[in-house]
């Protein structure tokens, strides 16, 4: 039987406690410009930012290799999922990720990307109307 240490069931608690009093994040929810509140966070920090060409997501995941994470966009949801552990001889650790972002708008689902870089995951979602300057109306 695996033993958690202090920290990391101190971790875990917490990891419940943002997660009932967050939830999944919905961008429909309006805000100013679309951020996130000063200081709020998930399991994984994670922020939300729009740009001239839609949405992009920052996720703090140190520790995390690439192949130990999962990234979907379906139905207007972007899920990220990961699994880490690491064990020696005297004993095992693990830490597990999820989080979800409802994206609101057209995204281009065949023109996301992603990159994973210094334990920072960032996943760009165009929009199809994303980058559309409005049109003056001239009234006569």
């Amino acid at each position: 039987m695996n033993r958690r240490t202090p920290f990391e069931e101190m971790e875990r608690v917490f990891d419940q406690m943002r997660h009932s009093m967050l939830g999944t994040w919905d961008l429909s929810v309006p805000t100013p410009d679309r951020r996130w509140p000063s200081g709020a966070t998930a399991g994984a920090n994670v922020s939300i930012e729009t740009d001239d060409d839609g949405y992009v997501v920052h996720a703090d995941l140190p520790g995390f290799e690439r192949d130990e994470l999962e990234l979907t966009f379906d139905d207007g949801v972007l899920t990220l999922s990961g699994d880490h552990e690491v064990a020696d001889e005297t004993s095992a650790r693990r830490r597990n990720v999820f989080e979800q972002v409802t994206i609101p708008g057209d995204v281009l689902a065949e023109e996301v990307t992603a990159s994973y870089r210094n334990g920072v995951l960032e996943v760009r979602l165009p929009t199809a109307d994303a980058g559309d300057d409005a049109h003056r109306i001239d009234i006569e």
